[in-house]
């Protein structure tokens, strides 16, 4: 057990763990087994990894719990029988389940009369709670068992004083605690019944049925036990439960397994209060003999920051004592922390804004600042703040758009569409900008509405329109047009294509790629995605349908979150306090640190449940919870930390600074008098817009995407066609509808993925009645309109019956299916020097050795000749022949000898016009893999110094062209 504070190494002290146990043991690869709580924390591990061990890193089994689970799912398959032949239940589907068990009769206390739904949300939130703990019905039975016995034990009734004979309060309120987890019980019961009768199952049972995996399954844990011969977790103070009963069984196999734990209990800000302790007792109870480790020296902030976080936290005594050691800066010399109290939050505000710009100015990189808010709230309105004041800024904050006022605006859309008589919708549409009305026209239609005439009814009237004296009737016209071909389209095509034509042939769409396309891509994308799940997931058939889970939503408080699009590398960065775990930064600045952000408020009690690992939580547990957070805020910064406070909100309400800011030592706070800044303070005024005539697009955001996303052969050949092509779908990644052929393209890909693997696995290839059930299958899962399914069906089951005949002939004994690659490729580019290159490769076919000798790339669309795939005829851009060369490129920096391979098969699923297969193979020669490098090289340098954005936009290439006009004003 390492107890690792923030800045002592943790990261790397896990990767040379791991480096040194394949170096100096005949440990495979894959025998060490690393588990994190976070895809972050699991990236920054194999990234570190890789820079010890190169391509091996790739090889360590680094997951998340969740991934972890994942992965043994798809190896254990007959071990998850619920989850395996089910499918993930939606948050509407969990409220729908809760809901129908409340309304059994059977439920009382948790159905009040006034609210019967006020329980919902609070119910699936404690039976994730027992999951994550691994308090089964069955277990939680045996709680409420204990705490009845203990009811036994208390004195029912007052003997003496004025209220002699009557039953004590303290009896009365365990009692009811009782009641109500038994209701609890039954419904958790239910809960899980109906979720396996309806072949669902939910986030937390990936983790629950692991455990029950484990436990029942011998040979599975057997064979888990002999391959992993090292075990790492990472994080551990935030580990659950069942979590920590995943790491007992997979090391229960030795008396003295190889597990190494590291964690610090004082940067537990994912767990309930006292976890992390009980994490640290039950490693060391668990594994006798553990050897606890403390890293005391940190080698990220000055000692100011170190000695004034650790006053925050440190207590005199008992086991928390030996876990809070003070920090000693190794690398750091010179910090410092500054406190400010303002009179108004306003003048809070306009001074952070102004003392950010100065650090920028002063020399500090964008992004080695920092700005760590409490709320995600926070975070929007001072990420905007900040960009009004000239600067390039990052946020990150999980972000819920239900309320966001796009969210907003196209939910009033969908109100008008989908209720022909709500005037009071139509009214708030007409005013958005993106229809192009003018302001006169506007207040001449709404003041022309009465009871005889609807607005909905003027809209659609020209000569009404032309006697009311409107200048632009033909914006109006367009309102109605739309809206009478939305209703139109609805009764034949699914919900979220509707909603796709209201965005676009409405103009918000592209009013929202002018006015802020990083803003207008997250939320429409995000919200078109969910409208697609619903088609999907919830067999919604209708708008109507939609708007009314989304109205479920918002009833029960259900986020939907989506994450901020990252602007540019070289950006101020703000977040949340949770958001900055794991992150370190030159200045740091926390403001609005109150006692309603930071203060720990008490939240109610919904249901008690004396858990083996948890006391009853009080007011103080809830600001210890605070404290840890607070802590980690304060330990992100290295040399400057500026910490403020206010005295009045915006509203004039009374704000008190938070009471943990007076349990830091005052000795290593310079306190400024504010009163001087006030009086001298001169407000920033917001900088003007770009020049005239530029693209509003930053080269450092381009340069941020190739560093994280690079290239695969969709987005380079997007950027050789036009790198607005490349800008709106890869970088932008504007919200469009899949074109029906690309749906069942992707559905027959899966068909064939799933005829090699059972090729591979059984010899024999399955029959035409499975390829047929396969096909009904896999169309659907595809948002398909009714005429639509039947069509791709007839067409399916013709295409792949004569493709099924060709595949029993030509398959090898030895295959691969759907194999994904990602590799690194050297730019030339110093600030630079390597991109990841990526791509899922249909199908290789290998000789009896394991080489490659073919790379195979499915295409479900008509058959080509030679020379268009080659580029060589008229309209032919080559992007076919390009995959198979950058395919080939792949494989070659994939680095292993039985990889390397230069024939490349085009495959056409579909038969041509006498009823025959065609594939066209080629040899990549080394002339094309270097042209391809070229290209590449090329692209990169273009976009990474923001050469294209002075391209024009070709519209018989592009369809983006009337976007990228839009953004060049005048």
């Amino acid at each position: 057990m390492v107890v690792a504070g923030p800045g002592t190494g943790k990261t790397q002290v896990l990767t040379l763990r791991i480096a040194n146990i394949l170096l100096q043991t005949d440990t495979p690869p894959d025998g060490v087994l690393a588990l994190t709580f976070t895809e972050s924390g699991a990236k920054a591990m194999r990234e570190r990894l890789r820079s010890y061990i190169g391509v091996d890193a790739y090889r360590i089994p680094i997951f998340t719990f969740h991934g972890f689970a994942q992965m043994l799912i798809s190896q254990y398959p007959e071990s998850y029988e619920r989850v395996i032949g089910g499918r993930p239940a939606s948050d509407i589907q969990k409220i729908t389940i809760i809901e129908t068990i409340l309304n059994d009769g059977q439920v009382k206390l948790l159905r009040p009369m006034g609210d019967p739904t006020y329980y919902v949300s609070h119910l699936l939130r404690i039976i994730g709670q027992l999951k994550q703990e691994y308090i089964t019905p069955d277990k939680l039975a045996e709680i409420i068992t204990i705490q009845a016995t203990s009811l036994q034990e208390v004195e029912q009734y007052h003997t003496k004083g004025a209220h002699k004979g009557k039953v004590r309060s303290e009896y009365t309120k365990l009692e009811t605690v009782i009641a109500k987890n038994r209701e609890l019980n039954h419904v958790y019961r239910r809960y899980e019944a109906l979720l396996t009768e309806e072949k669902l199952y939910d986030f937390d049972d990936m983790i629950v049925e692991t455990v029950k995996a484990l436990e029942t399954t011998e040979t599975m844990v057997q064979d888990l036990q002999e391959r992993y011969l090292y075990i790492l977790a990472d994080e551990h103070q935030d580990v659950n439960g069942s979590q920590n009963r995943i790491l007992e069984l997979l090391a229960s196999y030795h008396d003295s397994p190889n597990i190494f734990a590291v964690g610090d209990e004082k940067q537990a800000i994912y767990r309930f209060q006292g976890a992390s302790l009980e994490n640290f007792l039950y490693f060391t109870e668990t594994f006798k003999g553990t050897d606890v480790i403390s890293l005391t020296e940190n080698y990220r902030s000055g000692q100011t920051i170190l000695d004034a976080a650790h006053s925050l936290v440190e207590v005199p005594d008992g086991p928390l004592h030996d876990l809070r050691i003070p920090l000693t800066a190794a690398a750091v010399t010179e910090a410092a922390l500054y406190r400010r109290d303002f009179s108004h939050q306003a003048v809070e505000d306009e001074w952070l804004h102004a003392a950010v710009k100065n650090e920028v100015e002063a020399g500090t990189p964008p992004s080695d600042i920092a700005v760590i808010v409490r709320t995600n709230r926070e975070v929007e309105a001072v990420a905007v703040a900040l960009r009004k004041n000239g600067l390039s800024v990052t946020a990150s904050a999980d972000g819920d758009i239900l309320r966001h006022p796009i969210t907003q605006t196209v939910r009033t859309l969908i109100t008008v569409f989908v209720t022909t008589k709500s005037e009071a919708a139509l009214f708030e549409t007409l005013h958005h900008a993106y229809w192009g009305i003018p302001t006169d026209d506007l207040f001449r239609v709404l003041q022309a509405r009465s009871y005889q005439r609807s607005l909905r009814s003027i809209i659609g009237d020209e000569t009404f329109l032309s006697e009311l004296g409107v200048g632009s009737p033909a914006a109006f016209l367009k309102i109605a047009t739309v809206f009478e071909e939305a209703q139109k389209r609805e009764l034949h095509e699914a919900p979220h294509r509707v909603l796709e034509y209201i965005l676009k042939a409405s103009g918000l769409l592209d009013h929202l790629m002018c006015v802020d396309p990083f803003e207008g891509v997250r939320v429409v994308r995000r919200l078109y995605d969910e409208v697609q799940e619903m088609v999907l997931r919830d067999g919604v058939s209708s708008l109507r349908e939609v708007s009314q889970l989304l109205e479920t939503r918002l009833a029960y408080g259900l986020s939907l979150t989506a994450p901020y699009i990252t602007t540019s590398a070289e950006a101020v960065q703000v977040m949340t306090a949770h958001k900055s775990k794991g992150l370190e930064f030159n200045t740091v600045f926390i403001p609005h640190v109150v006692d309603s952000n930071w203060g720990g408020t008490t939240k109610r009690k919904y249901f008690n449940i004396p858990l083996p690992t948890r006391s009853e939580s009080t007011a103080q547990d809830y600001i210890e919870d605070e404290r840890r957070l607070l802590y980690v805020a304060i330990t992100r910064a290295k040399r400057k930390l500026f910490i403020t406070t206010a005295q009045l909100n915006a509203e004039g309400r009374e704000l008190i600074p938070a009471r943990l800011l007076e349990e830091i030592d005052p000795a290593h706070i310079i306190v400024e008098d504010t009163r001087v800044i006030e009086q001298a303070f001169n407000p920033v005024q917001s900088l003007a817009c770009t020049d005239q005539g530029e693209v509003k697009v930053d080269a450092a955001l381009l340069q941020q995407v190739l560093k994280e996303r690079g290239f695969s052969a969709t987005s380079l050949n997007n950027y050789l066609r036009s790198p607005w092509d490349y800008l709106y779908r890869n970088v932008l990644r504007i919200p469009e509808t899949q074109p029906t052929h690309m749906q069942y393209g992707t559905a027959v890909h899966n068909i064939l993925e799933y005829l090699t693997r059972k090729y591979t696995t059984e010899g024999s290839l399955p029959n035409i009645s499975v390829l047929k059930k396969k096909l009904q299958e896999e169309l659907g899962k595809l948002p398909l309109a009714v005429e639509e399914f039947t069509r791709l069906f007839e067409k399916g089951l013709t295409d792949l019956s004569v493709y099924h005949e060709q595949l029993a002939k030509s398959l090898p004994h030895k295959t691969k299916e759907e194999f994904s690659i990602r590799v690194m490729f050297e730019t030339g580019i110093p600030a630079l020097p390597e991109i990841p290159l990526t791509g899922k490769l249909d199908r290789l076919d290998m000789d009896e050795a394991g080489r490659v000798l073919r790379i195979v790339d499915y295409k479900t669309g008509k058959s080509k000749s030679r020379n268009a795939i080659e580029g060589k005829t008229k309209d032919a851009d080559g992007a076919y022949k390009r995959q198979l060369v950058f395919y080939t490129l792949l494989l070659e920096l994939y680095g292993d000898e039985r990889y390397q391979c230069r024939e490349g098969v085009l495959s056409f699923v579909q038969p041509n016009s006498k009823g025959k297969i065609v594939e066209e193979s080629f040899t990549i020669t080394d002339a094309e893999v270097a042209q391809l490098k070229r290209e590449l090289k090329t692209a990169i340098q273009e976009i990474f110094e923001g050469a294209f954005l002075e391209v024009s936009c070709d519209d018989t290439v592009s369809d983006y062209c009337h976007l990228v006009k839009a953004l060049r004003r005048p």
